[in-house]
């Protein structure tokens, strides 16, 4: 119990710091000074900064994994309130782990191949999800037939960028409500409007 207690501990601060200072320009003494261990002690639990990136990164594809779900037709809840539950619970996990985020949306490309494998690797995983999601949709008649790998990117790119609007402007935040309608009503009607049809 002691043991995963300190290696949540060191991942905690590892976030921390490839939040402030950035994937690259972490390196290990970064962490293990943040962390408050010995060299010897961060060896016990994780190979090289990437094994600590790396977990991190699974963490939060199952913390996803949790979070979205099947809409489900025979549930209480009509399936627009259960998307727009799961929309919510993604973007408030967002905004309870700022550093996940910050490291998320910098996306720092180019400059580690084994970074860009691993991020890449996160976001296709995510992608599919959605990609699942759309074609699920599309078999119980509540979606459109559509490229669902180019629209799972558009949905992807949105929640983002929407992501990182409530995280870099704390007024955002107040108006949640309202911009998961929008987000909503852009997903389902465009932005044309009836005259444009």
């Amino acid at each position: 119990m002691l043991r995963e207690e300190r290696k949540k501990i060191v991942l905690r601060c590892a976030k921390e710091v490839f939040s402030q200072k950035g994937y690259h320009q972490t390196s290990i003494s970064d962490i293990i000074q943040r962390a408050g261990i010995a060299r010897g002690t961060f060896y016990l639990y994780f190979q090289s900064k990437r094994d600590v990136f790396d977990n991190i990164l699974d963490g939060l594809v199952k913390e996803l994994e949790a979070i979205i779900k099947r809409i489900d037709l025979d549930a209480s809840s009509p399936p627009l309130e259960q998307l727009r539950n799961i929309l919510r619970s993604v973007i408030m996990l967002a905004l309870e782990d700022p550093d996940m985020t910050q490291i998320l949306l910098s996306r720092a490309v180019g400059l580690d191949s084994e970074f860009d494998s691993k991020l890449s690797e996160f976001y296709e995983g995510v992608l599919g999800k959605i990609e699942s999601a759309l074609q699920h949709g599309i078999e119980l008649g509540l979606v459109r037939k559509c490229d669902t790998e180019v629209t799972a990117r558009c949905i992807l790119g949105c929640v983002k960028e929407v992501t990182n609007l409530i995280f870099s402007e704390a007024e955002a935040l107040s108006q949640l409500d309202w911009i998961l309608d929008e987000i909503l009503n852009f997903g389902l009607q465009g932005v044309l409007t009836s005259q444009m049809v």
